[in-house]
């Protein structure tokens, strides 16, 4: 799966419509240094967003594979805060912690397949050590645990993989209107960043925060994004 940092496509729609409503708030004021920005943009920039929604539409999802993205990022989350406290325990008892700073590692980047190979290697790690972690503060079941949560992600990750197939076709079909519409959102990001530098309002027109802002399930704004993956 991709890098953090990435925006997949299925993630294309949503992006757009949180940038907008910053955009729509701000174009008065960006128009000052960045004269593109002519109420025509706003209205080309929202036709773009419309015309990939209709592309997306056609996509029949189970309501299982609609919510397996969203439920696949918020437990590798929650899997990768758990590990912050099993590291705390592996380092009281002098244990080597690469391993489980390798899970997480995966886990930051949604690379679920790496993760949950190496969850297999950690559960065995700390069986072997189970009784001297136990008195760190480890609970006693915490393998039980983390095996659910190992078959969860792996059986989301199938039902996320299984939408990644049929956007992808849909998005080699459209690739043109993808790319238009990922024109105006890191045109009004990069100007909205540079606008914007050592303010508030930055972290709105930065990717890397907007990707965060979807992924942990609090996009915010009035609309309902559209969602439905190569990177960009």
């Amino acid at each position: 799966m991709s890098s953090a940092k990435q925006l997949l496509k299925e993630e294309f729609v949503p992006a757009a419509l949180m940038i907008k409503t910053s955009f729509k708030r701000d174009r008065e004021e960006l128009v000052v240094k960045f004269f593109d920005y002519t109420p025509d943009f706003l209205v080309g920039f929202e036709k773009q967003i419309e015309k990939v929604k209709t592309v997306q539409q056609v996509l029949v999802l189970t309501e299982a594979q609609k919510k397996a993205t969203s439920n696949l990022y918020l437990k590798a989350k929650d899997v990768n805060n758990e590990f912050n406290f099993l590291v705390s325990y592996f380092k009281k008892c002098d244990l080597d912690t690469k391993p489980l700073s390798k899970v997480k590692r995966d886990l930051s980047i949604l690379n679920i397949e790496g993760a949950v190979d190496k969850i297999n290697g950690v559960i065995q790690l700390i069986e072997v050590n189970k009784d001297v972690l136990v008195t760190k503060g480890m609970a006693a079941d915490y393998t039980v645990e983390l095996a659910a949560d190992r078959d969860y992600l792996e059986a989301q990750n199938v039902l996320q993989n299984e939408v990644k197939n049929q956007v992808s076709i849909l998005y080699n079909a459209n690739k043109a209107e993808y790319d238009r519409l990922y024109k105006y959102i890191s045109s009004i990001a990069n100007d909205g960043k540079i606008f914007y530098k050592g303010k508030t309002k930055a972290k709105e027109y930065t990717i890397v925060k907007i990707i965060e802002r979807m992924r942990s399930g609090n996009a915010g704004g009035t609309e309902t994004p559209a969602g439905t993956t190569t990177t960009v």
